[in-house]
């Protein structure tokens, strides 16, 4: 089974965001991203049945669809979403730590006695940017460690106000703090590469998602040598979808993987995070 873990599908929480005019043309054009990959036609013409055809024609079993609260995102149209396709997407709900009763409550709502498995949060990508190891965060991580719900954090990226959002040594702190917690760092902790590594390789609950950063930046060698080797069993394979096109990222990353290590990148290591 091969499972994208990021994917923002074309649907009402990314309509006005990664969907736009404007957004797709940047995407489309020689753009500071510079990923040299064409825009999937699902993404252009705004199609979730397109998008599931993309997904056949890839060989992709399952897509991971995140919703970013930074730009006004509902767990409940992600929910009505999921309702449409169970069995081809997996949902994580987005959590705005802002305010923790809500936070706390949206979790319970949306993935203990909902079809979400697992949230999402965007320390440096909020509307007020944060740090992951701010103690008033605690009681969530420690609700989502009794509850074994999968926590994900978009860690790492170009995409933030500054860089001092993604220090590696603040997931750190929160995997110490926080054994049985699974966490997961789309983007891969990327510019701190080596970093975020040697942290995944010390705290084994912690799993890179690189996205395209493992096939359009530097640093990629780094990531791809840690997959065949020594994080072999950590690091997930994910497209960023609409910024990669699927087949694409998949063909990206397993040029670069050894045929022993495949299974585990591509699929077996997400599901194990997930706990699917």
């Amino acid at each position: 089974m091969i499972i994208d873990f990021r994917v923002r599908a074309p649907f009402e929480a990314y309509r006005d965001s990664f969907f736009t005019g404007a957004c797709l043309e940047h995407l489309n054009s020689e753009s500071m991203l510079r990923v040299d990959a064409p825009v999937s036609p699902s993404a252009l013409q705004y199609s979730m049945p397109l998008l599931l055809s993309e997904a056949d024609e890839a060989g992709i079993d399952k897509m991971v669809v995140p919703v970013r609260k930074a730009t006004d995102g509902r767990n409940e149209d992600l929910e009505a979403l999921i309702a449409q396709y169970p069995d081809r997407l997996i949902g994580l709900a987005g959590i705005d730590v802002q305010d923790m009763e809500k936070a706390l409550a949206e979790t319970e709502r949306f993935v203990v006695n909902g079809t979400c498995t697992g949230i999402v949060m965007e320390p440096g990508q909020d509307k007020t940017p944060w740090f992951v190891n701010a103690a008033w965060a605690f009681p969530l991580y420690d609700y989502c460690q009794e509850k074994d719900i999968p926590v994900v954090f978009t860690f790492g990226g170009i995409m933030t106000r500054s860089l001092r959002y993604y220090a590696p040594e603040l997931i750190d702190d929160v995997a110490a703090a926080f054994p049985r917690l699974n966490i997961a760092l789309m983007h891969g902790g990327w510019p701190y590469v080596t970093e975020v590594c040697q942290i995944a390789l010390n705290r084994r609950n912690v799993y890179l998602a690189p996205d395209f950063y493992m096939l359009r930046s530097p640093g990629m060698a780094d990531y791809a040598m840690a997959a065949n080797y020594l994080l072999r069993e950590r690091i997930i394979f994910s497209s960023a979808y609409p910024i990669m096109p699927l087949k694409g990222a998949k063909e990206g990353y397993l040029s670069q993987l050894r045929e022993e290590v495949r299974p585990l990148v591509m699929g077996e290591n997400a599901a194990r995070f997930l706990n699917i």
